[in-house]
């Protein structure tokens, strides 16, 4: 089965404007940064890699140590806006907290010519998640990827960053030693727990926007309600559920699919995709990933780690505790039931 969707589709922008996601508006068309071949911050831009919402990125090498980086810089038309730009800037200021062997970690800060702020990044070798969900994936591949990502955010988490975009696009995946290597990158639009410690998550906020791709948006972030670590859990959710299916809980445009993850639980993947078998504890993981009710997620990168363990060590009763799954025999099992008054003494003799 081979998943179709354009390369460049809209509905995985990291900044969707109301307007435009309603059909209303003006072009999708990104302008193009020219830098390749110019000199930015001691570093020579060499080859576009790809371009989003919010800007560009480059492949590029330090002209004296000629180590090879990723070069990040905003499109032009947004360098007049200020809260862009303040986002900008603080991806960098943010990012620069984290390094763990599952994130992409930011290297410095320059500037172009022309006063545009450039992000310097850790070149990640691979190729995002995106191009390597184009079928179901066998269910020991999506168990040490999703391990992978768990322990990224728990990380992240830890340090008081919430990623809010998280997507195929944004986890790009190395073969190392015969294995995958997942690595989470861009945290544009990460915000912090506490508002003290930085920019107000209002404040870096435009009106009339979603913040966050309307795929795997959860539904407090589609509502604006206040959001924490679950969020992630919930875009994390509807990965899993792609890896294991090879097409997504919901199909339709931008509002199509925030109407859906606000109102319904996501099809069983045998009616999405009739036929296909898949491991039902994984299944079920997923959906208690995307759960719609914030209490009834997991509550923690920490804890969703602890059930895909148990899941992945076979140990089912472990797994369908985490889950949530009664399992009356095990708990009639292990509780002891007291005697009922009398009942000892009423016993039938021999």
């Amino acid at each position: 089965m081979t998943r179709k969707r354009p390369p460049d589709d809209p509905d995985r922008d990291t900044l969707v404007d109301r307007r435009t996601a309603m059909g209303v508006g003006t072009s999708k068309e990104m302008p193009a940064v020219d830098l390749v071949g110019q000199v930015v911050g001691g570093y020579l831009v060499e080859e576009q890699l790809g371009k989003g919402a919010m800007g560009a990125v480059f492949r590029g090498s330090h002209i004296d140590t000629h180590r090879v980086v990723a070069l990040k810089v905003l499109h032009p038309h947004l360098v007049s806006e200020k809260s862009v730009v303040a986002r900008f800037r603080r991806e960098a200021k943010l990012a620069a907290r984290l390094e763990h062997p599952y994130i992409g970690s930011v290297i410095e800060l320059v500037a172009a010519e022309d006063g545009r702020q450039v992000i310097v990044l850790e070149h990640v070798e691979g190729e995002p998640l995106s191009s390597i969900m184009t079928m179901p994936l066998p269910p020991e591949r999506v168990t040490v990827l999703v391990r992978q990502l768990l322990l990224g955010l728990e990380y992240a988490h830890g340090a008081g960053l919430i990623h809010r975009d998280l997507k195929p696009d944004n986890v790009l995946v190395e073969w190392r030693n015969g294995r995958d290597h997942a690595r989470i990158v861009d945290f544009g639009i990460a915000i912090l727990r506490d508002p003290g410690e930085g920019e107000s998550q209002e404040r870096l906020t435009a009106t009339g926007q979603m913040i966050g791709t309307p795929l795997y948006m959860s539904p407090e972030q589609a509502r604006g309600d206040a959001i924490d670590e679950r969020t992630d859990l919930f875009s994390l959710g509807v990965m899993v559920y792609e890896m294991l299916a090879g097409v997504l809980p919901f199909e339709g445009r931008a509002l199509d699919i925030l109407s859906a993850s606000l109102t319904r639980d996501p099809p069983p993947i045998e009616k999405r995709v009739p036929g296909l078998l898949v491991e039902p504890l994984l299944e079920l993981y997923s959906r208690k990933l995307m759960a719609r009710d914030l209490k009834k997620r997991f509550a923690s990168a920490r804890h969703a780690l602890e059930v895909l363990e148990a899941i992945a060590r076979g140990d089912t009763a472990a797994a369908k505790l985490g889950l949530g799954i009664m399992d009356v025999e095990r708990a009639l099992a292990v509780v002891s039931l007291p005697a009922a008054p009398g009942l000892a003494s009423r016993g039938r003799r021999p």
